[in-house]
C-alpha cells in the first residue's frame, strides 16, 4: 500500500463518500419540560441522516411520551418505553442494541440539554476525521474539562458568547483523558467491536469513563469537537444517592484502569489548551495586572530598590483603569511591609485559578519555576531584563541561566531593559531578534546642592567581584574615613564595612546623607542608580569610564560625576572632590521616578490594549510543557 492510500485509509471521514448516519439517543425518566426544551433545540439541527429515539426509562406517567410524540412533525422521532425501570446504563445499552444493526453512529444526549446550529455536522466531522477517534463531545456551559472556560463557572449564555468568542482561536479538535456522557457521539464500528457501558456501573456514574478507557487500550481516543456547542443544565440525576453512586463506581473505575487519575492529573497540567486556559480573558471584565515580586528575598538591594521604587510611581497611574495585585512571598511580604502598605496581593495557593491580563516582573528572570509561573498566570508576560551579567560571567552563569535569559525574552510579549548599554550588551551576547524596550531609571531627590562637603568616603556594591568594592577600598584606604557598603565583613583600619542586605531604604538613605563622595566602583552596570541617587542630593560621584556610566552622565551632567579609567586614578580623583567646595545643582532637571511610572503606565497600557498574541501565548506554552515533561519545575 503506497503511502498516499495508508493516509487516505486512516483520514476515513468527510472526505470520502460516507454520508452523515446518526441516530441520536435521548435516555428519559420524568424530567418532561427538559426533554421539551431538548427537542425545541433539535428542531432545524437534525440535519439529513439523522434521526431521534427517545428511550423513556419507564416512567410512571405519560408525561415523557406526551413530549415526544408532540414533536412527530417536527422531528424523525420515535418512542421507546421500557417495561421496567432498567437504570441510566441499560436503557441506553437497550437503545444502542437496537441501532447497531442499521450501522448508524450513536449520539447519547442528555435530556437536559440544548443543542446549537451545527453541532451534529461538525461533531461528526471531528469523529470521521481519523479512523481512531472513537468517541466525540462537544464544549459546554457545565461539562467537566470540555466546559466553557476551564477555569471558572458561568452561566449558560456568557459561557455561550465566551465561546463564540474563542472557537476560532481554538484548534478544530483536542484528544481529551475522557468523554462526558451529557453529550457523546460514539462511532458505530467501535460500539459494534467493544461494546458499550458496562452494567456494572448501574444504575450511572462513570459509566462513560470506563468506556473511554476501555477504548482506549485499544487505540481508539475520546476527542473535544471545540466548534461544536451544546447546553448542559445542572442535573441533578439520582438525588441523594448520587455521592455514594459516583464513589463506588469510582472505586472500581480505579482499580480496572490506574491510568484514569494519571492521565486526568497531566491534562490538567499540561494537555490543556491555552486558549482554554486563558478564556476567562476574552469576556468584557476590568483588566488585571499582577506585579511579580516572587523573586524578591526577604533583604535589600538594588533589585528592590528597583522594584519597589516603581511600583509607588507606576500603581496610581494605572489603578484607574485596571486591578493590580502584588505577588510576593510571606518572608519577603514581611521584610517590606513598610513599602507595600495598601495593596492587593494575590496568594497563588489559595486562588490556583487565577488569571491575570499582564503579569509584569521587574527583573530579569533567574529560575525556569519563576518563568512557568509567569506563563501559568499571565495571558501577557513582559518584564525588565536589568542587565546580563549572570550570563557574562561564567562563575556566576552556565548553560541553564544563559538559555533562560534568552529564552525568556523571546517569549514574552515585552521586554524592557534600563540603559541602551543593557540593550546592545543583550543584542551583542545573543542576538539581534528580540526587540527591547529602553526606559531609563530616576531618583526621588530633587537635584538639590549640598551645603557640605565634608564626611566619608562611601563605597557602594556588594561582594560580587565585578562590583569591585574590596579593590577600591585597596586604592582609597587613607584618603578618608572609608564605609564599605558591601565590602569584606572583617575589621580594616578606617574602614567600616555595612552589609546592605538586612538595612531597609531609610538606613541606606542615612548612609548617604553621611558621605562627601560617592565612589562606585563597579565595572558591570545595567544603569547604576546610586549614581543618580548621589548626585540628586547634591554629592559628587567618581566612577568607572565605561559605557554605561557615560549615557548615565548625559542624564545627570558632568558637574558632580567624575569617570576615571581605572581604580588607581580614583585616589586623586576623590581626594580633589573632598577638597572641594560645596558643589553647584546639575545643570539639567534630573529624571525622575515619577517619569520612570509614567513610561511604564504607557507600555503596560498599550500591552493591555492589544489583542492577546494567540502564537506567542501557544510557543511557551507548548515549550513549557516539553520541560515540564522532562523535569517537572514545580
Amino acid at each position: 500500500m503506497t503511502h498516499s492510500v495508508a493516509a487516505e485509509t486512516a483520514r476515513e471521514g468527510p472526505n470520502s463518500a460516507q454520508q452523515l448516519s446518526v441516530t441520536i439517543v435521548i435516555p428519559a425518566y420524568g424530567a418532561a419540560d427538559q426533554l421539551r426544551q431538548c427537542l425545541e433545540s433539535l428542531v432545524g439541527c437534525c440535519p439529513p441522516g439523522s434521526s431521534v429515539i427517545v428511550a423513556d426509562d419507564a416512567t410512571p406517567d405519560d408525561s415523557v411520551s406526551e413530549v415526544a410524540r408532540s414533536f412527530e412533525s417536527a422531528l424523525p422521532v420515535s418512542f421507546v418505553r421500557r417495561t421496567e425501570n432498567l437504570g441510566f446504563v441499560e436503557n441506553c445499552n437497550e437503545a444502542i442494541r437496537s441501532v447497531l444493526p442499521d450501522g448508524h453512529d450513536v449520539l447519547l444526549l442528555n435530556s437536559d440539554t440544548r443543542v446549537t446550529p451545527g453541532f451534529l455536522e461538525e461533531m461528526w466531522q471531528v469523529l470521521h476525521l481519523h479512523e481512531k477517534h472513537g468517541v466525540v463531545t462537544p464544549r459546554s456551559n457545565n461539562a467537566t474539562v470540555f466546559s466553557i472556560p476551564v477555569s471558572e463557572r458561568l452561566g449558560p449564555d456568557d459561557a455561550y458568547r465566551l465561546w463564540h468568542s474563542i472557537r476560532d482561536l481554538l484548534p478544530r479538535y483536542h484528544v481529551m483523558p475522557t468523554a462526558v456522557g451529557f453529550c457523546m457521539l460514539i462511532k458505530n464500528t467501535v460500539l459494534r467491536q467493544l461494546g458499550a457501558f458496562d452494567p456494572v456501573y448501574s444504575p450511572g456514574y462513570n459509566e462513560e469513563n470506563d468506556f473511554v478507557c476501555r477504548i482506549n487500550r485499544h487505540g481508539y481516543s475520546a476527542i473535544a469537537a471545540n466548534h461544536a456547542f451544546v447546553f448542559h443544565d445542572e442535573s441533578s440525576s439520582f438525588g441523594p444517592r448520587r455521592a455514594a453512586l459516583d464513589r463506588r463506581n469510582r472505586e472500581v473505575l480505579d482499580e480496572r484502569y490506574p491510568e484514569y487519575p494519571r492521565k486526568l492529573a497531566e491534562y490538567a497540567r499540561s494537555g490543556i489548551d491555552p486558549v482554554d486556559h486563558f478564556a476567562i480573558l476574552w469576556r468584557p471584565h476590568r483588566p488585571t495586572v499582577l506585579f511579580d515580586l516572587f523573586h524578591l528575598p526577604a533583604m535589600h538591594s538594588g533589585t528592590s530598590d528597583f522594584a519597589l521604587n516603581l511600583l509607588l510611581h507606576l500603581a496610581p497611574r494605572i489603578e484607574a483603569d485596571c486591578d493590580l495585585w502584588i505577588g510576593i512571598s510571606d518572608a519577603a511580604l514581611a521584610f517590606f511591609a513598610q513599602e507595600l502598605t495598601g495593596y492587593r496581593f494575590f496568594d497563588e495557593r489559595r486562588r490556583a485559578e487565577a488569571r491575570f491580563d499582564l503579569v509584569y516582573k521587574p527583573s530579569q528572570l533567574f529560575t525556569w519555576p519563576e518563568l512557568r509561573r509567569m506563563v501559568r498566570l499571565g495571558g501577557r508576560i513582559a518584564f525588565t531584563q536589568l542587565d546580563i551579567i549572570a550570563a557574562r560571567c561564567d562563575y556566576l552563569s552556565g548553560p541553564d541561566i544563559r538559555m533562560l535569559f534568552k529564552t525568556a525574552a523571546r517569549l514574552a510579549d515585552r521586554v524592557v531593559t534600563i540603559s541602551e548599554f543593557s540593550r546592545i550588551d543583550f543584542e551583542m551576547f545573543y542576538d539581534r531578534s528580540v526587540a527591547l524596550d529602553v526606559i531609563h531609571l530616576g531618583t526621588h531627590e530633587d537635584s538639590r546642592a549640598a551645603d557640605r562637603r565634608v564626611g566619608y568616603v562611601l563605597i557602594v556594591g556588594n561582594r560580587f567581584q565585578h562590583k569591585a568594592v574590596d579593590q577600591a577600598i585597596a586604592e582609597l584606604r587613607g584618603v578618608a574615613e572609608i564605609v564599605a557598603l558591601g565590602g569584606q565583613e572583617h575589621p580594616q583600619p578606617g574602614v567600616r564595612a555595612v552589609s546592605s542586605g538586612p538595612l531597609n531604604r531609610w538606613a541606606i538613605t542615612d548612609l548617604y546623607e553621611g558621605a562627601g563622595v560617592v565612589v562606585y566602583p563597579s565595572f558591570y552596570e545595567g544603569f547604576g542608580l546610586p549614581i543618580l541617587d548621589a548626585i540628586g542630593r547634591g554629592i559628587p560621584v567618581v566612577a568607572l569610564d565605561t559605557a554605561v556610566n557615560r549615557e548615565v552622565r548625559q542624564l545627570t551632567g558632568d558637574a558632580l560625576l567624575t569617570l576615571v579609567g581605572d581604580h588607581r586614578e580614583m585616589r586623586v580623583a576623590v581626594s580633589n572632590r573632598l577638597k572641594a567646595p560645596s558643589g553647584s545643582p546639575p545643570a539639567q532637571r534630573m529624571r525622575q521616578w515619577n517619569d520612570v511610572g509614567a513610561d511604564y503606565a504607557r507600555t503596560v497600557t498599550e500591552l493591555l490594549g492589544s489583542e492577546i498574541n494567540v502564537e506567542l501565548l501557544r510557543r511557551r506554552w507548548e515549550l513549557l510543557n516539553i520541560i515540564d515533561a522532562v523535569h517537572p519545575l514545580a
